[in-house]
């Protein structure tokens, strides 16, 4: 049997999930990383959010999300407001159009994990979490 490597096989999947959830996401004309914006500006609607901070939890580079951040701003899909604590920043806040897409594409994304995690069960999805989170850790040394 040909031997299988871990990055091969990590970067396979990858591909393969991010054609299933651009397909469903682009219907929505969002991108993959519009639609993980959107996301984390939706579970922290309660705290003042920066480019900075979308930076670092998107895990994209700077360049990437402002451009990022521009196309939503033009789309309507997010508002840039001055900062209360520091003039140099703006806050980034969702709109109401954006409110109603995150709804429909949370529904879209948690139906795609119902259908990938199916036949698995949740003792193998925590040990795969914890080999995740190893990898993830190695590749901060």
């Amino acid at each position: 049997m040909k031997e299988r490597k871990i990055l091969f096989e990590i970067k396979m999947l990858d591909n393969m999930i991010d054609r299933k959830i651009c397909g469903s996401v682009e219907k929505n004309n969002l991108t993959h990383t519009q639609a993980r914006v959107l996301k984390f500006l939706y579970d922290n609607q309660d705290r003042k959010v920066y480019q900075t901070t979308l930076e670092k939890e998107v895990d994209v580079r700077r360049s990437t999300i402002s451009g990022v951040l521009d196309t939503m701003e033009k789309n309507n899909l997010i508002i840039r407001k001055n900062s209360s604590d520091d003039a140099r920043k703006k806050e980034i806040a969702l709109t109401l159009v954006s409110l109603n897409k995150h709804k429909e594409i949370a529904q879209k994304i948690a139906n795609f994990e119902r259908d990938l995690l199916r036949g698995i069960t949740k003792e193998e999805v925590d040990i795969f979490i914890e080999v995740i989170d190893k990898l993830k850790g190695n590749l901060k040394l």
